[in-house]
């Protein structure tokens, strides 16, 4: 019987140029979660998906990877190439040589999180093809050194339990859990050292102008509370006065 991996499921997608995610790079984690939120998106946050190493910034479109529990005749299947969707006979090294600049690997590792998702010689793949960053619910082998590669990666931690034990890279580029929240191949994958976002694709454009306006809005608060030793309690939640002090900032900086 023939395999066939995924569904004909549609989704409003959005393809998000180069130029807007450098604009989105510049909003906050928190911002981006309070714009969602406003739009019903509450499920965006990854759950027990941190840094492996502190004070690095991803924004990255999704190029996702599917792992399954691990069974020996269907790990046979892929090691012979007789995997019927028609992927060759290494998934992850598929997904590891789809990433390149703009992009971000995201692992679904059914939130496995001492068990190895790839080391040090699969991820460097990514390094040398200038890939942006790793996420993923599952662990890092070699966390150490693949932290030295000075791109953000997100993970449930760092193990040396090898994953071949546990899971089985089954599937690139479909939908996906990670962190217990769905990511669609080409969504936004926003990490800081709280944590990971998902920024729906189509939602990019639509809440820019918002999440810009609501980060120098606070900027304009916390600078005033500073310099003037007055309590951010007046402009905060965000009223009228604080759109008057906002306006005021930015005037100052014409």
């Amino acid at each position: 019987m023939k395999i066939s991996i995924g569904a004909n499921v549609s989704k409003p997608t959005a393809h998000v140029s180069d130029k807007l995610l450098a604009q989105i790079f510049e909003v906050s984690n928190a911002t981006v979660l309070s714009a969602l939120r406003q739009r019903g998106y509450r499920k965006v946050y990854m759950e027990g998906v941190k840094p492996l190493a502190t004070g690095r910034r991803l924004c990255a479109r999704a190029i996702t990877l599917r792992s399954l529990p691990v069974r020996p005749d269907l790990a046979e299947r892929i090691a012979t190439g007789e995997h019927g969707d028609g992927f060759n006979n290494t998934p992850r090294w598929e997904a590891v040589d789809s990433v390149g600049p703009g992009y971000t690997l995201v692992i679904d590792a059914m939130r496995r999180s001492n068990v190895s998702t790839g080391g040090d010689v699969v991820f460097s793949r990514i390094l040398t093809r200038k890939g942006d960053g790793i996420v993923t619910d599952g662990a890092i082998r070699d966390g150490a050194a693949v932290a030295e590669y000075g791109f953000p990666v997100y993970s449930g931690g760092s193990t040396s339990i090898v994953g071949e034990d546990h899971i089985l890279p089954y599937s690139v580029n479909e939908p996906i859990q990670c962190g217990g929240v769905l990511v669609w191949p080409g969504d936004i994958i926003m990490g800081d050292d709280d944590g990971v976002v998902v920024l729906p694709s189509q939602l990019a454009e639509e809440i820019l102008p918002w999440a810009i306006e609501h980060d120098e809005m606070e900027q304009a608060v916390l600078e005033h509370s500073i310099r003037t030793g007055e309590s951010p309690a007046p402009y905060y939640p965000f009223n009228e006065e604080t759109k008057k002090l906002w306006e005021k900032w930015k005037a100052d900086r014409t």
